[in-house]
């Protein structure tokens, strides 16, 4: 069904295409140079959402890519890490970002976990020049609200007590702007948001809602 999705692209008039995951990482696909090549010569472009532990190793398909690079750093404390990402082990950030050229994104999920870490994050990734923007997101919520709930309070109250010690800048598809040492800050709730997308899994299951596991699954007639 690719050829199908890119068809549907090109009927909507998407040109931005980014390789992601639920269950695994937008860099870890066997042969990710070769569709990058394939679908850039095909007028698209291509970007990546990835949580980087395999950069420095893809960083020649990385550069390739004509859009967003987008990283998930959610902590620099290594023991915070392997609660949140089940490694210990870093990714090598100084070097990682730097090299991904001019069109970076960092993306932090707020939890219970690294909320007391969120100034400190948004300085450090502030330092870097290519970084465009950092998106501060609610956790997904698609299928795990029970277990999430503390985390998504925790969000909530969180951006409350900033919403009232900074000025709004402006708004993103609904979420909120801000500006904080010299970086756009967007808070992005993904069950409150006006855009939508088209998305495509490995096998072969198409879906045009924004909400990717519910979607995948109602094209797959599970629910």
């Amino acid at each position: 069904n690719f050829e199908y999705f890119l068809d549907q692209c090109r009927q909507n008039d998407i040109k931005k295409l980014y390789l992601t995951g639920q269950t695994a990482d937008g860099l870890q696909y066997k042969y990710l140079e070769d569709i990058v090549d394939y679908l850039q010569n095909l007028g698209f472009t291509v970007g990546v959402r990835t949580n980087g532990y395999l950069a420095e190793q893809k960083m020649s398909a990385i550069k390739k890519m004509k859009d967003e690079i987008g990283y998930s750093i959610h902590t620099l404390i290594p023991e915070k890490n392997k609660i949140i990402m089940g490694l210990n082990k870093l990714p090598n950030w100084d070097r990682i970002i730097p090299e991904s050229g001019n069109n970076v994104r960092v993306s932090i999920v707020l939890n219970r976990y690294n909320i007391d870490e969120f100034y400190d994050l948004i300085k450090y990734i502030s330092q870097f020049k290519n970084v465009k923007y950092i998106q501060v997101r609610r956790i997904s919520t698609d299928t795990r609200l029970e277990l999430l709930e503390e985390d998504i309070k925790k969000f909530e109250e969180f951006y409350s007590n900033f919403a009232k010690t900074h000025k709004q800048t402006g708004n993103y598809y609904l979420a909120e702007q801000f500006e904080l040492y010299g970086k756009e800050i967007n808070f992005w709730r993904t069950v409150e948001t006006s855009c939508n997308s088209l998305n495509y899994f490995t096998d072969g299951t198409c879906s045009n809602e924004y909400f990717i596991v519910e979607g995948y699954l109602k094209n797959k007639q599970v629910i």
